[in-house]
């Protein structure tokens, strides 16, 4: 990472501290949405479905859905728009939310459904409440820098960085991506016999 990228990542504790805030609000906000819904009956999760498909739809399907926040974040943020990256946040943060419940609530009944998503929460996640972080950062400064000619040098050095940055983000999460369809794969099949 850049030395003008790091040191304007670490300036920014009160950003990371809202991004968390921003957070807590979403996890609240879903156990409303829960609670609003009611209590449906819990859809079981068909095992045998998923044992029978091919690594490469698995992984299709993960990457897919994997890599769409990722760029949409990426894009916003060298367009400058900040406040949508928080938007986003948050409906990915609910989502996150009535997930986290859903797996408490088939805990007790389908407990392999903890061990096909626990890298989702532990792993996953982790890594885009961090690049969240990042991309809202660089985007206060892109949104403010990018029409003053007496800094575009100094713009350009961020962008390039942050590209690079979202480059090897991607590539992390396209390689989690395929170690993690492998891993329900093999954990489907294990569950079936």
């Amino acid at each position: 990472m850049n030395n003008v990228l790091k040191k304007l990542i670490q300036s920014e504790n009160k950003r990371f501290l809202f991004l968390l805030a921003v957070f807590i609000f979403s996890l609240m906000l879903s156990a409303l949405i829960y609670i609003g819904a009611g209590e449906t009956s819990l859809t079981n999760i068909n095992y045998e479905s998923i044992s029978t498909m091919k690594v490469s739809e698995i992984f299709a399907a993960t990457l897919k859905r994997n890599l769409i926040y990722f760029a949409a974040v990426i894009v916003l943020t060298i367009l400058g728009y900040g406040n949508i990256i928080t938007a986003l946040f948050v409906f990915v943060s609910v989502y996150y939310g009535l997930s986290v419940i859903f797996l408490i609530r088939t805990l007790g009944m389908d407990s392999q459904y903890f061990f096909m998503t626990f890298t989702d929460y532990f792993v996953f996640f982790p890594l885009l409440f961090y690049f969240t972080f990042i991309s809202g950062t660089i985007s206060k400064y892109t949104k403010k820098t990018k029409n003053i000619e007496t800094i575009s040098h100094k713009f350009d050095i961020i962008i390039s960085s942050y590209i690079k940055l979202s480059l090897v983000y991607l590539l992390i999460v396209a390689g989690y991506s395929f170690l993690y369809s492998y891993y329900i794969l093999i954990l489907s099949r294990l569950l079936v016999r």
